[in-house]
């Protein structure tokens, strides 16, 4: 008579038989097994290799500082630009705000007082304190460097007088910050160096 096959909760259920003495001493045991092998030998670094990675610093340092003066004047020559590109467009946003008469200020003689009338008169517009500081000049003069560092042309209050000329200057950098001139701004918004100006007109 055949034996009933067992279910297979019963097969799980089962537990493993326990090994004999004799696999026990040798060592074996019924099922497979698997061996990893990790070699946990580790390369350290030698002093030739520090040193040789120390002088490669070095070359890249000395080939890098030449240029970080002029990377450093670019910067500071783009933030300007941006400034005074700001305030032209804040000029142009008062101009339709007050029927196209341009900021009757002070005159720049007045020291603290034209510099106080700029400061406020286009803060509605976006442009804070620091808009009108042109880097390279407060890095230069530091804590004696003039709060306005571009000087905006005084228009009579004549309605589109600032846009009858289309170069006649909105706004010139005050003093040499960029090595080719000061920057000027157009009522077009386009921002030129002096240098440049010059030699379009021929006389550079």
């Amino acid at each position: 008579m055949a034996s009933r096959p067992q279910s297979i909760p019963r097969l799980l259920s089962r537990k493993p038989r326990p090994l004999s003495k004799e696999s026990q001493r040798a060592g074996r045991s019924s099922g497979p097994t698997i061996e990893l092998a990790a070699d946990h030998k580790t390369k350290a670094f030698t002093v030739l290799d520090v040193v040789a990675a120390v002088a490669i610093i070095g070359i890249l340092v000395l080939l890098a500082v030449p240029n970080f003066g002029n990377y450093l004047r670019k910067a500071q020559e783009v933030r300007c630009t941006a400034n005074m590109r700001n305030i032209s467009v804040a000029l142009r946003g008062y101009l339709q705000d007050h029927g196209n008469v341009w900021p009757q200020g002070p005159s720049p003689e007045s020291g603290a007082a034209w510099e106080d009338f700029w400061l406020g008169v286009l803060q509605p517009y976006g442009i804070t304190d620091k808009t009108w500081q042109c880097p390279a000049i407060l890095a230069r003069s530091g804590t004696d460097a003039p709060r306005v560092h571009y000087t905006p042309t005084m228009f009579p209050p004549v309605p589109g007088i600032a846009d009858r000329w289309a170069t006649q200057p909105w706004l010139i950098e005050r003093g040499e910050g960029h090595g080719h001139g000061a920057l000027i701004c157009f009522p077009d918004g386009s921002i030129k160096s002096f240098d440049k100006v010059l030699a379009e007109l021929g006389a550079r």
